[in-house]
């Protein structure tokens, strides 16, 4: 394949050239983003299983160490980023697109000179002029609309994963401490077969006692009985715990990758839960007590193992049937990630993103009212401003704003103020909840009500001068994110 001309118009912005030089290459070869990434991973892939089979060692840049998702591709492609590290992940680049381009030898370095001139020109920038690494800071809400999308959904398998992981970590724990309980009462079974099979031999040669002997063979018969259905139970206990086992070590693997994974966010980690003491089968009964007992046991043994069985093959249908998010599906994204409740500022940038392109949406609107019961009040109070941007004269969202004007937090209290001014003008009702708060013990609160109050309802009442400016001074009503700053947690 002929190569493409490389000498396109020079800009004074070295970085741009760069991107601008990757995107040849791209196009040339016919990849898009996701099939350039894809490949990057088979090359790290092929380097870990070289050095595992022992026939190679990792080179000093491994491909796993470089960042190459799609997201930071596409930032590469828009100079809003540099490569990482640079040469070593310009070269790999270069390979993988010389090679399915066709290029020869002698045109493939010539694309490396061009590049490792253009990464010295950025080098000799100023410090200053540098693009800032991506990946470290986890603040999703800085990224762009499609970025944040993509962070977002990374998060939301991250979070389905080690959930699953963790369901099935439990399940296992369970099943084999029911097999073990199980060893256990077969254990004492045998004991008691035993025991009687003495007992027997011994009245036979005395002077038996018909009664008692009656008694000693029922109750060997029972303890025989009680054991081949302990036998049956631990049986399938110990096949769920195979099919468990296989399910948590493909789980595990999964939550691995997403872990290593370039754009992951820092999460906290899942604390490994501690199996609970159990009380050890009783060893000073007597024999027709023990097997009561055993009996009783193996009854709730036999409904739990059912009921496990049950839950295991939901799990592994879960697990097969778990598809992964796709960006595309922005929606369904963000709705997801309005349910990580263990981070806020995720919580927050699907809020902005569903207020920005779903407004309207019933299902949108009923993610953001349970964000404003969310516990981070800086979830509350960009609930709050998202409902009023996106579904303004909503008497759902109202109600739900209405409510926040009662918040223990300050800056959710003024927030919820200014949203109903926004989105409610003229509501009777979001007049009667605003005009209390014109009497609220903080300042700035009371001044954001009174603004409002007089901006949305002019004819309500008359009110003093707000004794705080909250006036923009182009007649808009203040926005809740210039006028409420983040304050430390109440």
């Amino acid at each position: 394949m002929a190569a493409t001309s490389t000498s396109a118009g020079r800009t004074d912005d070295p970085r741009q050239e760069f991107a601008d030089f990757l995107q040849r290459q791209a196009k040339q070869s016919g990849l898009k983003v996701r099939e350039i990434a894809e490949l990057f991973e088979q090359e790290a892939r092929k380097e870990e299983q070289a050095a595992e089979g022992g026939s190679g060692s990792l080179p000093e840049h491994p491909v796993r160490k470089m960042s190459f998702s799609k997201s930071h591709l596409a930032r590469l492609f828009k100079a809003q980023a540099l490569p990482n590290p640079p040469w070593p992940f310009t070269l790999q680049f270069l390979r993988i697109t010389s090679r399915t381009a066709g290029l020869t030898k002698e045109e493939h370095q010539e694309r490396c000179g061009e590049a490792r001139e253009l990464l010295r020109a950025i080098a000799a920038l100023p410090k200053t002029a540098a693009l800032p690494e991506p990946g470290q800071s986890s603040d999703v809400r800085s990224h762009s609309p499609h970025e944040a999308v993509v962070a977002l959904q990374h998060e939301v398998e991250l979070e389905r994963a080690r959930h699953t992981e963790t369901r099935l970590r439990y399940a296992l724990r369970d099943a084999q401490f029911l097999a073990t309980t199980l060893w256990r009462i077969i254990s004492a079974l045998r004991d008691i077969i035993c025991d009687h099979d003495t007992l027997v031999a011994r009245a036979q040669h005395s002077h038996p006692d018909p009664d008692a002997l009656d008694q000693l063979r029922s109750e060997t018969r029972q303890a025989l009985t009680h054991k081949r259905t302990a036998q049956e139970q631990v049986d399938l206990a110990t096949t769920r715990i195979r099919v468990l086992e296989a399910a948590w070590e493909q789980a595990r693997a999964e939550v691995s990758r997403l872990l290593f994974h370039p754009d992951t966010a820092d999460l906290m980690s899942v604390p490994s839960g501690t199996a609970p003491s159990q009380s050890m089968l009783p060893e000073d009964l007597l024999a027709q007590p023990t097997l009561d007992d055993i009996a009783t046991a193996l009854d709730r043994a036999q409904a739990l193992n059912t009921q496990e069985e049950r839950t295991a093959r939901d799990l592994q249908r879960s697990l097969a049937s778990a598809s992964p998010l796709q960006p595309d599906d922005e929606r369904a994204v963000l709705l997801a990630a309005t349910k990580l409740t263990s981070n806020a500022l995720a919580q927050q940038a699907a809020a902005d993103g569903l207020a920005q392109g779903w407004s309207g949406d019933t299902e949108a609107c009923d993610a953001l009212i349970r964000l404003t019961h969310a516990e981070d009040y800086g979830v509350r109070r960009t609930a709050a401003e998202a409902l009023a941007q996106g579904w303004p004269g909503d008497a759902k969202a109202r109600d739900a704003l209405i409510r926040l004007t009662n918040d223990k937090a300050q800056i959710v209290r003024g927030a919820a103020a200014v949203a109903l001014g926004q989105g409610w003008s003229g509501d009777v009702e979001a007049r009667d909840a605003v005009m209390p708060l014109i009497e609220d013990p903080v300042r700035e609160v009371r001044g954001a009500a009174a603004y409002v109050l007089q901006q949305s309802w002019p004819d309500a009442v008359r009110l003093p001068a707000p004794d705080s400016p909250v006036s923009s001074g182009d007649g808009d009503p203040p926005s809740g994110r210039r006028r409420f700053r983040r304050r430390p947690r109440p």
